[in-house]
């Protein structure tokens, strides 16, 4: 910690910055970064064989789960802000391993067994461990890391403290298991020191989720700390600044958060679940009683998550008043564009559409849109600033998903121009970052500065600039999987622009005019 003097110590603030500094702040530290060079985009498979530590036994290639990021190899800087992701985390790596599941079945499924090793088989606040619980981040126990993580916070090892880990867990384990009937009878060893099936730690996983939304007034899957030090926000937007209301209030998180695009991730989630209960188990009850949880959760979403304000579009989230009413963070990111890949919006009811077509303009606003992707957060809203992590800039697995979104309800041409813009970001940079500025420049960009406040109102301080990680596992993935999109879809007939598709791209085309000198 910091000595309060320290915090009174003001530098001054740089004219770039001067616009994003709240009267309640002032910065106590900046810190810049030479850029390493490269020459050239390293090899993607390159780089995941490298995040995955992969090894070659009788001609095939053994994975291990992907750490979350890595260095460059060229990288000579010791500085331990590049090297902090160097580990297992759940959600990270699943992403990775549903991305790539056609690509390299193998990675997914050592990332599912490890994950399943490792599943919570009891209640621990320190670790944030309940039983089927999924963890969020695994270190060794020489991990120096690990030591200033307990020392700082508390935490136990394995670290169990996400919402969204043990939903995705289902999803691929469901995904998996359909190109591989055997895999749900694979033994594992689990942290209780006895032998599991993979169908076990579904089940369990399972019924971790079953139990949250149905214990849950509105059916959410909502998210609140068991430990004083926890991560306030469990999600992959996980700054302590993310969730926020319309005035820039922070999100309550002495009760219960919930975020939109986890509950769209537990809806479908729990629709496989039923069909797997349904196919492959013969188990209807169980089927029905997770169907019966998404029917909940959809109606919820579409009642507590629209709003019809500027245009309309979904919220980020929800949080609750002292009382425990809900009530909207009603701000625009990111979030609600992985809805797109969803069947939440997959069917033709007249309201269904109409929120369908109002996402996607608000995603391809000028507020939004950038020539490096999708910002996480709207450039009018009011904890905008375009170096943040999460509330500003362009995370290119973001952006990939809600590609990936865009083709799924066959908007094929919105989904090609980020696909452009994602290519155009690694090209440009030769690295895989964790994220780029959400500024306008024509040419993408990445951080090159820590920058630290003081936050007078949460007496806390607020890192609001950092360098990217520059071998993101997300980000290799996304690459990966676009190019292997591109292969499949080559030679394929072009489908022709929607009417509704023309007029996103004309407003496009307008937008980039008024951005060039």
């Amino acid at each position: 910690m910091r000595m309060e003097s320290e915090h009174s110590r003001q530098i001054e603030t740089p004219a770039d910055l001067a616009p994003y500094i709240f009267p309640n702040e002032h910065i106590i530290n900046i810190e810049y970064f030479p850029e390493t060079p490269t020459d050239r985009l390293p090899s993607g498979l390159r780089e995941l064989y490298r995040l995955a530590r992969a090894r070659i036994d009788n001609q095939l290639y053994n994975f291990d789960p992907p750490l979350a990021s890595l260095a460059l190899e060229a990288e000579q800087s010791q500085s331990p802000d590049i090297h902090r992701y160097e580990a297992l985390f759940g959600r990270d790596s699943l992403r990775v391993a549903m991305d790539l599941i056609s690509l390299f079945p193998e990675l997914t499924r050592a990332t599912l067994v490890k994950l399943a090793e490792n599943q919570g088989v009891e209640t621990n606040a320190s670790r944030e461990e309940e039983p089927g619980r999924i963890p969020h981040e695994i270190r060794s126990a020489d991990d120096p890391f690990a030591h200033e993580l307990t020392a700082k916070y508390g935490w136990g090892w394995p670290y169990y403290g996400s919402i969204d880990a043990t939903p995705q867990f289902v999803r691929t384990f469901f995904a998996y298991s359909n190109r591989n009937p055997d895999f749900p009878r694979q033994h594992y060893t689990g942290r209780d020191g006895t032998e599991h099936t993979m169908l076990e730690a579904f089940e369990s996983a399972t019924n971790w989720l079953l139990q949250r939304v149905n214990n849950n007034p509105e059916g959410l899957l909502e998210s609140k700390t068991a430990i004083p030090e926890g991560i306030k926000n469990q999600v992959w937007k996980d700054s302590w600044d993310a969730y926020f209301h319309k005035d820039g209030r922070l999100a309550n998180h002495d009760q219960g958060v919930a975020s939109v695009e986890v509950q769209r991730l537990a809806y479908d989630t729990l629709l496989d679940a039923a069909q797997f209960y349904d196919q492959r188990l013969d188990q209807p009850e169980k089927a029905a009683v997770a169907r019966e949880a998404a029917a909940k959760l959809k109606k919820s979403i579409f009642d507590h998550f629209w709003t019809d304000d500027q245009g309309g579009y979904f919220v980020l989230g929800t949080d609750r008043d002292e009382t425990g009413a809900l009530r909207q963070l009603k701000v625009r990111t990111s979030n609600m564009g992985h809805l797109l890949y969803s069947r939440l919006l997959a069917d033709n009811d007249p309201r269904t559409a109409t929120m369908r077509e109002a996402l996607v303009q608000q995603l391809f606003s000028p507020e939004m849109l950038t020539p490096s992707g999708i910002r996480t957060l709207a450039s009018d809203e009011v904890r905008f600033r375009p170096g943040a992590y999460h509330n500003g800039s362009v995370w290119l697995w973001d952006t990939y998903y809600i590609a990936k979104g865009l083709r799924k309800q066959k908007y094929f041409h919105l989904g090609d121009l980020l696909s452009e813009r994602l290519f155009n970001d690694v090209n440009t940079t030769h690295t895989y970052a964790e994220f780029f500025r959400g500024d306008n420049s024509p040419v993408p960009t990445l951080n090159n500065r820590i920058v630290e406040v003081w936050d007078e109102t949460y007496q806390q301080i607020n890192r609001i600039e950092q360098p990217p990680q520059q071998v993101q596992a997300w980000s290799v993935a996304a690459i990966l999987a676009l190019k292997h999109y591109n292969r499949k879809s080559y030679g394929q007939p072009k489908h022709p622009p929607t009417d509704f598709e023309k007029q996103i791209l004309a407003q496009v085309a307008a937008q980039e005019a008024n951005l060039r000198p």
